[in-house]
């Protein structure tokens, strides 16, 4: 029983040899890359829509969005393209450092969320600065 094994991993392992994986792959990967901005870009909307029903919530939209700019720059075969998506990763925490301001007025947030906001802000262009300086 272990020589039918080793000898069918062996066959198994000699055919793919044979076999053009290159393109195959690559085709394979490209499919996986665009099926996957699909998903991301569905769970965008559709937290967009709970939220104009009323039954959603700003976080998960900012979740969702920089989940899919993220993985549109870490994908992104262009550097301009990355810096693209890269500037709307900062305008994500931008808007989100004013509205978490906004509630540290109101006392619904504290000076940590803050801090944690401006934090994120500031990697976002941390990582903008160096993409620029790649591009240079």
């Amino acid at each position: 029983m272990k020589t039918l094994r080793i000898q069918t991993l062996v066959l198994l392992a000699a055919t793919s040899l044979f076999v053009p994986g290159g393109r195959a792959d690559e085709a394979a990967y490209g499919k996986i890359l665009k099926e996957r901005d699909t998903v991301l870009s569905q769970i965008v909307a559709a937290r967009e829509s709970r939220l104009r029903s009323g039954a959603g919530d700003e976080a998960a939209i900012t979740s969702a969005r920089l989940v899919l700019y993220a993985f549109r720059r870490d994908t992104a075969a262009s550097r301009a393209e990355k810096l693209r998506q890269q500037e709307l990763i900062v305008a994500v925490w931008q808007k989100e450092l004013a509205s978490v301001k906004v509630r540290a007025t109101t006392g619904i947030a504290g000076p940590e969320d803050v801090l944690q906001v401006t934090d994120s802000l500031l990697q976002a262009r941390q990582v903008f600065e160096e993409l620029q300086r790649d591009v240079k």
